[in-house]
């Protein structure tokens, strides 16, 4: 009787099987890359500029020998070195800044496949593992609430920040169904990379407390309440440093002084915060649409607030549900407790002036994939038709989002449609146009600025720099004494009345000014200004010396060397160099 050999087919049906997990796996990070492609070529926006480009931790770092500076960084030391590695190998060109964004998002989009599949293996029937994990990548990939996290570089601090902390869950969860030796490895590893996370962005702190939530769920309540010490013992071993940075953020001195709005009250951040969670969070997550970069947010200012309490109600519904249905549906548990922790926990009680930012609740999103690949597989005759519908959609969406990001123009002129009311877009709108070489429009933008908060120094001193370049002193010094008197602590408004002083040909009142504005703040414009004052007064040694303390000042960017080679080269035709 011939015999059928059944060890070859099980081999080819095994690779099969492998290579179907390695091109599901491949899938989110191809679909994440794709629909990020077009911000490759964005520009710097927003605090990019401050951040990234006019930090000289980052413009400096010349050497990597530099590598040790970073680690004396209290805050996002992690996030500061990957951005001035990236300056180091490929300069300050923005398309090596987004790749770095968009590989990170595609990586985030596999760790969550891998914790999806993990934790389906663990809680969900078989047939339904694959399917569940390929949702929940997906739907993290293409969700336009995370645009602001991939498309705008300093929003990819959230990004950055995920990928050690979704890598912390992935290690805990493998680690525990490891035994022996192999435990302690993954748990050492977890343990790294959850220190990485925290050193990247200050919202890790809530990792601690995903983590317990997840040993509870598994049963180990020692290890858990053994977690939930671990926040704690970062709160009190960065105690000095978090008050010192409650103190800056919620007095907020330097956008007060320049005519802001000072930050909300603890109290009343606190309440309103819990409204957006709800209201702009949570919906956004559902329905992704009218996303806006600075939304008009209203304060919450009583308890019986109909929309707080609403808010209050909804949030207690979804806890009440995550507790009820966890021995029943743990995954479900798991997700409410990843939707609501990071937004929630880490954004509520520390006041910033921003009240909603989508970036922050980019780690959230983890929960909201998780909970919407759950309702998608309950009834697999239909997922796979549902999934490709929903990820052809929020696809298409982020696509069109990412637009927004381009550049400052675009980005603001969207704010400013969406956001009328408040007079900070208009400001940025203005620069944007200024820097299009729209000085008109600009000009309007700041007098809309104006009409809406009158208070603003910046948009007298932007202003006062455009009647500059049209010779128009007259009103260029109006528009500058104004914002001195609105802003006497800024040291911009002297600076600028400093070079109106020279184009006047009066170098001792521009000395004074220079001087009353280094007095407030030293910084490179302040000291190049300095140089050009003592210039003109024939001072030249003297000169040379400023241009000299500009150029430590000042970052280490290509446009500073030129402004100060070109003094220099003015210098020695006009006087001795030293």
């Amino acid at each position: 009787m011939k015999r059928t050999r059944l060890r070859a087919p099980a081999e080819g049906s095994q690779s099969l099987k492998s290579k179907h997990i390695a091109l599901l796996t491949l899938l989110p990070f191809l679909v994440a890359l794709a629909v990020y492609a077009n911000t490759a070529h964005h520009a710097f926006v927003f605090d990019d500029f401050e951040i990234i480009l006019d930090n000289p931790l980052i413009g400096n770092f010349d050497r990597l020998s530099k590598f040790a500076l970073f680690l004396q960084e209290p805050w996002r030391s992690v996030t500061q070195l990957s951005y001035a590695m990236t300056r180091y190998f490929f300069g300050f060109d923005p398309k090596f800044y987004h790749g770095l964004n968009i590989l990170v998002h595609g990586l985030n989009s596999v760790l969550v496949y891998f914790i999806a599949l993990v934790l389906a293996k663990r809680w969900l029937p078989a047939g339904r593992h694959c399917h569940f994990a390929l949702a929940a990548s997906l739907i993290f990939a293409v969700h336009p609430l995370h645009s602001e996290a991939v498309a705008y570089i300093w929003g990819g601090s959230s990004s950055l920040c995920a990928f050690f902390y979704f890598s912390t869950i992935l290690l805990v969860l493998i680690g525990q169904t490891s035994n022996g030796r192999r435990r302690h490895i993954w748990q050492l590893l977890a343990l790294l990379s959850g220190v990485l996370a925290w050193r990247a962005k200050e919202e890790a702190i809530t990792l601690p407390i995903v983590i317990s939530g997840l040993f509870v769920l598994t049963g180990s309540w020692r290890i858990a309440a053994g977690m939930l010490v671990i926040p704690a013992l970062l709160v009190a071993s960065k105690w000095a440093d978090l008050g010192r940075l409650y103190t800056r953020t919620m007095e907020n001195q330097a956008l007060v002084a320049a005519g802001l709005e000072r930050t909300l009250p603890p109290d009343v951040y606190f309440l309103t915060h819990l409204k957006e969670s709800v209201f702009y969070y949570l919906c956004r997550f559902v329905f992704p649409l009218d996303l806006n970069a600075e939304p008009q947010v209203e304060p919450v200012k009583h308890l019986l607030d109909p929309l707080l309490v609403l808010s209050v109600l909804i949030l207690g519904g979804l806890v009440l549900w995550g507790v009820s249905t966890a021995r029943k549906n743990p995954i479900v548990s798991f997700a409410i407790l990843t939707l609501l922790m990071s937004p929630l926990i880490s954004y509520a009680v520390m006041p910033l002036a921003d009240v909603v930012a989508e970036h922050r609740v980019y780690i959230a999103g983890l929960g909201f994939s998780l909970l919407t690949a759950w309702f998608l597989t309950r009834k697999l005759r239909f997922t796979f038709v549902t999934l490709s519908a929903i990820s052809l959609v929020m696809g298409v969406l982020t696509i069109e989002r990412n637009k927004i990001w381009k550049n400052s123009l675009t980005l603001w002129k969207d704010v400013v449609a969406k956001s009328p009311r408040l007079a900070r877009p208009h400001v940025n709108l203005a620069v944007a146009y200024e820097a299009h070489g729209r000085p008109d429009a600009a000009l309007a933008e700041y007098r809309q600025a104006l009409s809406i908060n009158p208070r603003l120094s910046p948009a007298y001193v932007n202003m006062g720099a455009i009647y500059l370049l049209r010779n128009e002193l007259t009103d260029c010094e109006n528009a500058l004494r104004k914002a001195a008197e609105l802003s006497p602590s800024l040291p911009a408004p002297y600076i600028h009345l400093a070079i109106l002083s020279t184009r006047k040909n009066s170098p001792h009142e521009a000395l004074d000014f220079v001087d009353k504005a280094i007095s407030l703040g030293d910084s490179f414009v302040a000291r190049l200004t300095r140089g050009d004052v003592l210039y003109q007064m024939g001072r030249y040694d003297e000169a040379l010396h400023e241009y000299d303390r500009a150029a430590r000042l000042g970052p280490n960017l290509p446009e500073v060397r030129a402004k100060i080679d070109a003094r220099l080269k003015r210098l020695g035709k006009g006087g001795p160099i030293r």
